[in-house]
């Protein structure tokens, strides 16, 4: 099937280089995609509120994908997952943890909070295009997910 409109993706990450390299290596995937991006989880939490909140005469559309970092300011990764799936307007948004850390603790500890995925970053750049590329043929090429 063709895709018609473009996937929305919300890098949430503090680090801007880290940022920047995931965003690029969208965009070099074979998926049309608009991303988004927050700097913590404060700002995540506002940009996804902000999108279920009454229509502002803008077309709001929630995120197809959620990348969210771990360790950020403000609110860390684990509380941004906890709130978004406590809240019946967000709770059905797939959201993979793309994290430096590899420590087990964390990896149980998003997929006990509800994460549908958990992503090392990997530090070389072919590999870490390779890891992005594979999430988006995942999520927009091989899942099947209800329309909402």
């Amino acid at each position: 099937m063709e895709q018609t409109i473009p996937y929305h993706v919300l890098i949430v990450d503090d680090d801007p280089a880290d940022a920047a390299l995931v965003t690029k290596a969208i965009d070099f995937g074979r998926f049309h995609c608009v991303v988004d991006r927050a700097s913590d989880g404060v700002e995540a939490m506002e940009k996804l509120r902000l999108q279920t909140g009454p229509s502002t005469g803008a077309s709001r559309q929630h995120p197809h994908l959620v990348l969210l970092d771990i360790n950020m300011p403000r609110k860390n990764g684990f509380q941004v997952l906890d709130e978004i799936r406590a809240d019946p307007h967000l709770r059905h948004l797939p959201v993979v943890i793309l994290s430096t850390s590899a420590a087990e603790r964390d990896v149980s500890s998003a997929y006990q909070s509800g994460a549908h995925g958990y992503v090392t970053k990997p530090m070389d750049v072919d590999d870490l295009f390779q890891a992005i590329h594979g999430i988006q043929e995942y999520w927009f090429n091989i899942v099947r997910r209800p329309k909402l």
